[in-house]
C-alpha cells in the first residue's frame, strides 16, 4: 500500500450529514495509509465550521442559490481545487463527482452511496434527469464508482446499466468513540427509538400502526421519533389518527446528542422500504440497543445479522415488539448479538478496501 499518493476528497456536503459525515470519517481513516485532504464546504455561519481547524481539510466558499444549488454548487467545487496536485480525485456524491468530470489529466473515484434516487425516491422531474445525465457523463468517462453494500452495487448496475467492473462495494464503518452503550438508570416506561429521515419511504406508517396493537396491551409504551420537521410530514396527524399515546416527534436531534438518544432507547425499530446501507440500525447496536428493522434493500445485508429481522406487516413488528418487552433476557440477547455484529464495521477497514481501488484505478 502506497504512502506516497496524494488524494484529493471533495465533497459536495457539510459534516452534519450523512454524506459529509461519510466524507469526513473516511478522510481522517485514510491518514494512517497515505496523503488525504478533504476538500469541502464552507460557511462561516455553519454549525461544521470548527471541523476547518483540521490539518487536512480545506475550504471551498460557495453561495447556495437555494433551489438552484444542485446546479452551481458543482462550478464552486470546480474551482475550489487545483487538480494537478493530486495523483487522483475521490468525489464523494454526484454533485462532486460533476465538478470532477472536469479535471482532464487526474485520475477520479466517485462515492454514490446508492441509485436509489433512480427507482425509490419522490423527486421531481428535473432533479432526476440532472442525477440520470450525471450517471451518464461518469460512465461515458468509464470512471469508476463507489456504493455502500452488494445490494446498492446490483441496483447501480441495474437501474443505471453501469457497467459491472466499474461499480465496487465498500461498506461503510462506524465510529465507537461517537456511539457506545451508556449506563442506563432508567425505570419508566419501555421506550422504542427510531433515527433518520422521515420521508415516505421510512415507511413509518408500519411503526406507528404497529403500535397501536402495542399498546392495547401496554398502553404505557412510547416512542421517540427523530427526524427532520416532523411538521412537514403527515406522521404527526397518522399518530393522532390512530389515537396513539406517548409519541414524541423530536425533530433534528444534532449528531453530538445522538448517542445518548438511542441510550434512552429500551429498543429501536427500524422500517424502510430501502436503504443503500442503513447507518441508523449499526449506531444503535453499537450503543448496545437491540433493534428490529425490515430487509428492504441492503438493510438485511447489513444489519441483518445483528438483528431481529421483521416483515412488512403490523400485526408480525407488533408481535416482535411485545415479545421484547415480555423477555429482557431474550431482548439482552438480541443486544449482545447486535454488539458483536457492528464490531466488523470500522472506517479503517473502509479505508484499507477504498485504498484498494485507488491504487487499482491507478
Amino acid at each position: 500500500m502506497s504512502k506516497g499518493l496524494h488524494i484529493a476528497e471533495l465533497t459536495d456536503h457539510h459534516i452534519d450529514s450523512g454524506i459529509g459525515y461519510y466524507s469526513y470519517e473516511l478522510t481522517r481513516a485514510l491518514q494512517g495509509l497515505t496523503s488525504a485532504t478533504l476538500y469541502k464546504p464552507y460557511r462561516n455561519d455553519h454549525p461544521d465550521v470548527s471541523f476547518h481547524n483540521t490539518d487536512w481539510v480545506r475550504s471551498i466558499t460557495y453561495r447556495s442559490f437555494r433551489q438552484y444549488r444542485p446546479y452551481v454548487l458543482p462550478f464552486f467545487l470546480r474551482a475550489g481545487l487545483s487538480p494537478s496536485s493530486y495523483d487522483l480525485v475521490h468525489a464523494h456524491w454526484y454533485l462532486a463527482g460533476l465538478a470532477s468530470t472536469y479535471f482532464s489529466n487526474t485520475p477520479v473515484v466517485v462515492t454514490m452511496h446508492d441509485v436509489s434516487v433512480l427507482h425509490t425516491a419522490t423527486t421531481n422531474d428535473r432533479y432526476s434527469k440532472y442525477y440520470r445525465w450525471a450517471l451518464r457523463r461518469f460512465r461515458d468517462r468509464s470512471i469508476p464508482l463507489i456504493v455502500v453494500s452488494e445490494q446498492a452495487k446490483s441496483d447501480t448496475i441495474k437501474h443505471a446499466d453501469y457497467p459491472e467492473e466499474l461499480v465496487h462495494a465498500v461498506h461503510n464503518g462506524l465510529n465507537s468513540d461517537r456511539f457506545y452503550p451508556i449506563e442506563k438508570k432508567k425505570s419508566g416506561p419501555f421506550t422504542i427509538v427510531y433515527s433518520g429521515g422521515l420521508g415516505s419511504h421510512k415507511n413509518l406508517e408500519l411503526l406507528l400502526s404497529a403500535l397501536t396493537f402495542v399498546q392495547q396491551r401496554y398502553p404505557e409504551v412510547s416512542l421517540k421519533i427523530a427526524g427532520g420537521s416532523p411538521q412537514n410530514t403527515q406522521y404527526p396527524a397518522l399518530a393522532e389518527q390512530l389515537r396513539l399515546k406517548h409519541v414524541n416527534f423530536t425533530g433534528f436531534i444534532p449528531d453530538k446528542d445522538m448517542n445518548e438518544f438511542y441510550n434512552s432507547g429500551d429498543l429501536m425499530v427500524y422500517t424502510s422500504l430501502y436503504e443503500g446501507f442503513g447507518m441508523a440500525p449499526l449506531e444503535a447496536m453499537s450503543c448496545g440497543v437491540p433493534v428490529i428493522t425490515t430487509g428492504g434493500g441492503a438493510l438485511r445485508e447489513v444489519s441483518g445479522g445483528g438483528a431481529v429481522i421483521t416483515e412488512y406487516d403490523a400485526e408480525c413488528l407488533a408481535g416482535q415488539i411485545v415479545d421484547m418487552i415480555e423477555d429482557p433476557a431474550y431482548r439482552s440477547s438480541v443486544a449482545r448479538k447486535g454488539a458483536e455484529w457492528v464490531k466488523q464495521y470500522t472506517w479503517e477497514q473502509t479505508a484499507t478496501k477504498t485504498m484498494n481501488i485507488y491504487e487499482e484505478v491507478l
